[in-house]
């Protein structure tokens, strides 16, 4: 495998046809990880609680923001996850249940993203969506590990990372197929009246999609092989041989220390990269200000370059060995967090940028308000829409007026908007609001003010493009450190006991999950989003810094020499 370049044509026609429909099923779960996990469903949550509590609420103390509130989502859903797949990836490796497992985190997962259309028909649409969320990422997450657990018993090991990387390719394309026709759906309603409506049969459909596309793999794709069955398991003893068997794995350690070693590091950089994946749009929306269309583009451009440059990496690992082609992808993403943390809205500066322009009109000797920004009736809003109500009744305004609302604009502590005058004696006026995107006042937030003046500012790239540009660089290294990590493991875990090695990967998975979560959530509560990514991009470069202790090739041998023995008997 690694280090050594390879195609599938010597396989037969049989075995070529079960890849595939293993491959489809990334085909099928992507619309889940694309369309709702990243583009739409953060963002569309992210509006539905700022229009329920403002910029941000407190909750027995803690105060959380709308991308923090949909970290913690996160953090629950996979926390499930983490705590059981061991278990059950043992329990898998004794009776032939992993296709069983698959099928059941796919119902689940499925319905309730299709269940999450009903949100608009409840009395608090921010927590149903959170709610269905949360279950619809236990399937997503829980199929991942059985899915993943499929691939050893799928080609001889030296076509590991090809076939992970096609997975993964798969996944990219049927995901931005998706997505892109999401984009088109949404670009056509715009604001109109149909917009929520098209949102959520949006999300529906990503159900619909997943269920019907995954019905080709559980087809097409045999159970594993039991190679130590157990034909008298009921639940009670495969709990009790479970634990037993995990026990005992814990004690081995030793035997596996390049295991080890990995899956420490794997928890590391793994959970910089997806709590980056997962809070991605909903940091666009709440800090960056980046419309749900913009985020969609920039998700559906992801994807069509993932696709590519995950072969890329596998030929790249071809040529030089997976772990220092895995190393490459991971500089890459250390880079691209460093550039999203520098991602900076433009300050506006001419008089049609603002949210509210005022002209004087020197006829009528008063101002007039021509513009004003778009509200809704949400509680957030109200103020403001009682204010702009109150000036289109008067008919025109005088300068202590005009004075009085710039002053309001750009002291109250929820404003988000900016205001302008042109005319009369306060021409020039310009008013921002403390929580206007465009404001930089963190800890850290010396760094997007640098790329703003020395960057952005000189290319004219206000922060939908710089999104976007970030977008195009995100596709680049993805597909490569995500298929090179789960080949990586693959080559070095034993054949035989793929089911409980795999459990472990998906629990340092998911565990990776919750704690990059909260480390979010945490460090947004003291400090600000900005400073939680910060964090998060420590975690992603210390895991990559541990790599330099992984002997592939050793751990490959430890594992040819696990399954000998149970090889030879089952033969």
């Amino acid at each position: 495998m690694i280090g050594k370049k390879s195609g599938l044509d010597e396989l037969t026609h049989e075995e070529r046809r079960v890849i595939r429909g293993w491959c489809m099923y990334d085909w099928a779960n992507s619309g889940f990880a694309t369309s709702a996990v990243v583009a739409i469903l953060p963002v569309y949550f992210v509006f539905l609680f700022k229009d329920a509590f403002g910029e941000q609420a407190n909750f027995f103390g803690i105060t959380v923001t709308g991308s923090s509130m949909w970290s913690l989502g996160v953090v629950m859903s996979t926390t499930f996850v983490a705590l059981t797949s061991p278990i059950l990836g043992v329990i898998a490796d004794r009776i032939p249940i992993k296709k069983t497992l698959l099928w059941i985190y796919t119902t689940v997962g499925s319905v309730f993203t299709i269940l999450s259309f009903f949100s608009a028909y409840t009395g608090a649409a921010w927590a149903w969506i959170f709610g269905t969320f949360v279950i619809a990422n236990i399937g997503f997450a829980g199929g991942l590990v059985f899915y993943n657990s499929f691939l050893p018993h799928l080609v001889p090991k030296h076509l590991l990372d090809n076939v992970s990387s096609r997975g993964y390719a798969y996944g990219y394309i049927g995901g931005g197929l998706l997505l892109a026709f999401h984009l088109g759906l949404i670009i056509m309603v715009g604001d109109s009246v149909y917009s929520d409506l098209v949102t959520r049969l949006a999300l529906a459909s990503v159900g619909l999609w997943w269920f019907g596309w995954a019905l080709w793999t559980f087809r097409t794709v045999p159970e594993p092989a039991i190679t130590n069955p157990s034909t008298d398991l009921n639940v009670i003893k495969a709990v009790s041989v479970a634990f037993s068997q995990l026990k005992s794995t814990v004690k081995e350690i030793r035997r596996f220390k390049v295991v080890a070693i990995y899956l420490g590091a794997f928890l590391l950089f793994n959970d910089g990269i997806q709590t980056v994946l997962t809070i991605a749009g909903a940091f666009a929306a709440d800090t960056l200000g980046v419309s749900l269309t913009f985020n969609m583009v920039t998700i559906l451009i992801i994807q069509l370059i993932a696709a590519p440059g995950a072969i890329y990496f596998s030929r790249l690992a071809g040529k030089i060995r997976a772990k220092r082609a895995l190393v490459i992808s991971l500089i890459g993403w250390c880079m691209v967090v460093l550039l999203g943390i520098g991602v900076a809205p433009s300050v506006p500066e001419i008089h049609e940028d603002f949210d509210y322009q005022i002209e004087y009109k020197s006829t009528l000797s008063t101002y007039a308000i021509v513009n004003t920004p778009s509200l809704s009736d949400s509680p957030r809003d109200l103020q403001w829409l009682q204010i702009q109500g109150h000036h289109s009744q008067t008919g025109g305004l005088t300068q202590t007026e005009v004075a009085d609302l710039s002053s309001f604009v750009g002291s109250h502590p929820s404003s988000r908007f900016t205001l302008s005058v042109v005319g009369g004696n306060l021409d020039g006026l310009q008013t921002i609001g403390p929580v206007h995107p465009s404001n930089l006042t963190g800890p850290i937030d010396f760094w997007p003010r640098a790329l703003r003046k020395n960057l952005w500012g000189p290319l004219g790239m206000n922060a939908d493009y710089q999104w976007l540009l970030l977008g195009i660089l995100v596709g680049v290294v993805m597909g490569g450190s995500q298929a090179l990590a789960r080949s990586i493991f693959a080559y070095i875990t034993p054949e035989t006991r793929s089911g409980e090695f795999f459990g472990f990967f998906g629990f340092i998975s998911r565990a990776s999950a919750v704690f990059g979560p909260i480390v979010y959530v945490l460090f947004t509560s003291v400090y600000d989003t900005r400073t939680a990514v910060f964090a998060i991009l420590s975690i992603i470069l210390v895991g990559t810094l541990m790599l330099r202790w992984v002997d592939v090739e050793r751990g490959r041998q430890i594992a040819i020499d696990e399954d000998t023995p149970h090889k030879e008997t089952s033969a």
